[in-house]
């Protein structure tokens, strides 16, 4: 049976008083958990080269000022620039609400306007908001109020952080001799933001997790990336009102629920920063060495900052930053002439040279993502129950992928093995067309291929994520740095790699390997620990290293992502392929 060779890796301007505020940043948010489909209500998106214009509003220091316009530039900052995972890659999230008939959104720092004396006072209604918000651009732009922390708004503390809404201007033109004349029925509108700064007002609902919580679990607060808890507060409350306004500007885009009150791009993940995150704990999250300031994502200028999970539609899950695999995954499809070189792409092509004249191609592609978070059928799993996990997937033209996290036992892991790849088969049935029954035809069976990778950061690392680990055995030479910072993954895409590389050859144990087919050599277990030239046991390799964080590398892939990769057996030129 042939191995299917599409595969799914699953001017002048008068401003109205008319206003509308949207999506607020709640305190219930912090708390509260939701598994709701963001559903498209036909309105526009923000689209096209906006600018986002910061009104200061009340005293604010340079060096506070400067933490939030460092993270407006690294929206649009190129993600292959910045160190992963970084602020850009984030903000790729947005682009997934977008179809091919609607353009792509671009976001860059445009003008700040600074208010030092108060000239609206220091208790502001909505209206007051508005009125800031109209020192900004009129056309093209997300205009963000960012008020200080002596500053009382309605709602806030009690009600919310921010909030997102928008504003309707005439616009009129002028004429040769400069007199003004109205346009009737010209009305546009233009999209803006309000943050206030919670440091000495209420840090425990607008701050958290860099301050204790008034209510719920009583986890000690971490430490802000920026040494600044209220400032690394607004970034949090103002990514998120961002994702908002991209996404559901005019109130008609995409959210669930009361229009009044909506969840959108971010409070569809309330409380979510990293992965495993629950009620009172933000999830998994980066830790600087020197401060412990807990972060997630990097910025220009050397920037951290913690940012809040997005909603995807593409997979209908909160995403975090720490999508190590799917970007994985991602890259192998990638154009090579589009990553920088050395790439995962390009080492992926060494798979070509198994195909003959008489096979077809083979292209992988990213499909749906599954998850199972109360571990359904618990922490000890055996063959079959994997089996019974890559059934989850698609059934036809698949690789289906088990990732097992670093708590769950699987039969051989650690002691024979740190992965494996299979195959299972399926009945297919179809359903008559006149009467809808359905008929199953019989001897009709199907074949998928699945792999199974367990992340083994707590249970084996000396035997599954080396480099990256100090070896049991062997020479103990120093471990390398992790190029993602995350030992468990990072190996998992080391193993992961090897495996699909083996069930693109041989998928049904019947394809390209060496020995017995009950434990064969295959593309990549023929090239046991060789990752760059000159490998030796004990020593991976000549490999890139990154200069900023001492990470080694060979890979280039999506998203500024940087791997470490096996090198693969090449039929063509019967040796180990290095990318290095």
């Amino acid at each position: 049976m042939a191995f299917p060779t599409h595969f799914l890796l699953r001017f002048l301007f008068l401003f109205s008083i008319f206003s509308i505020s949207f999506g607020a940043r709640r305190l219930t948010e912090l708390v509260h958990e939701s598994t709701n489909l963001l559903k498209y209500h036909n309105g526009p998106l923000l689209t096209g080269d906006i600018s986002v214009n910061l009104i200061w509003y009340g005293s604010f220091k340079p060096s506070q000022k400067a933490i939030v316009s460092d993270f407006i530039t690294s929206l649009s900052s190129p993600a292959t620039s910045q160190i992963q995972p970084s602020v850009a890659t984030w903000w790729k999230t947005t682009e997934n609400y977008h179809t091919e008939s609607t353009h792509s959104l671009s976001l860059r720092l445009g003008k700040q306007v600074s208010d030092p004396t108060y000239s609206l006072g220091k208790s502001l209604t909505e209206n007051h908001l508005v009125q800031l918000a109209s020192k900004g651009e009129p056309r093209n732009a997300v205009n963000v109020v960012l008020t200080a922390s002596d500053v009382a708004v309605d709602g806030f503390c009690s009600s919310r952080c921010g909030t997102h809404g928008s504003s309707s201007y005439s616009v009129s033109s002028a004429s040769s001799s400069s007199k003004t004349a109205h346009v009737k029925g010209k009305n546009y509108k233009f999209a803006y933001i309000w943050v206030g700064n919670s440091e000495t007002q209420c840090p425990g609902q607008c701050a958290w997790p860099f301050h204790q919580p008034i209510y719920g679990p009583q986890a000690a607060p971490l430490v802000a990336p920026n040494n600044d808890v209220g400032m690394d507060g607004v970034v949090v409350n103002l990514g998120g009102l961002l994702a908002g306004a991209a996404t559901n500007p005019f109130g008609n885009g995409y959210y669930q629920g009361d229009a009044s009150a909506p969840l959108e791009a971010a409070s569809a993940c309330p409380g979510v920063y990293g992965k495993g995150a629950y009620p009172g704990y933000a999830g998994e999250l980066l830790v600087e060495e020197t401060t412990g300031a807990s972060y997630n994502a990097h910025g220009t200028n050397g920037r951290k900052y913690l940012l809040p999970a997005l909603y995807d539609p593409s997979t209908s899950t909160c995403s975090t930053l720490k999508a190590i695999v799917s970007d994985f995954i991602t890259s192998l499809s990638s154009p090579a002439t589009s990553q920088i070189q050395p790439s995962v792409a390009t080492w992926w092509k060494t798979t070509e040279n198994y195909h003959t004249e008489s096979t077809h191609s083979l292209s992988l592609r990213l499909g749906k993502q599954v998850s199972d978070p109360t571990y359904s059928l618990g922490k000890s799993l055996t063959e079959n129950h994997l089996v019974q996990l890559a059934s989850k997937g698609e059934p036809r033209k698949a690789v289906n992928v088990v990732l097992t996290a670093s708590d769950v036992a699987v039969d051989g892991f650690c002691s024979s093995r740190c992965g494996t790849h299979g195959s299972s088969s399926y009945s297919y049935s179809v359903s008559s067309s006149s009467s809808s029954k359905t008929a199953h035809i019989k001897g009709k069976n199907y074949k998928f291929a699945y792999i199974w990778v367990g992340n083994s950061e707590t249970q084996c690392p000396g035997q599954c994520a080396w480099p990256f680990h100090q070896p049991i055995y062997g020479p103990q030479a120093a471990p390398l740095v992790a190029p993602n910072n995350d030992v468990g993954m990072d190996g998992v895409v080391v193993s992961l790699g090897g495996l699909l590389a083996g069930a693109a050859t041989n998928p049904f144990g019947n394809g390209y390997y060496q020995g017995d087919a009950s434990a064969p050599l295959e593309a990549a277990s023929a090239c046991p620990i060789v990752y760059g030239k000159g490998a030796y046991p004990g020593y991976a390799g000549e490999l890139l290293v990154e200069e900023t964080t001492g990470a080694s590398y060979n890979a280039h892939g999506t998203n500024g992502r940087k791997y470490l990769l096996p090198a693969l057996y090449d039929p063509s030129t019967s040796t180990c392929s290095t990318l290095v």
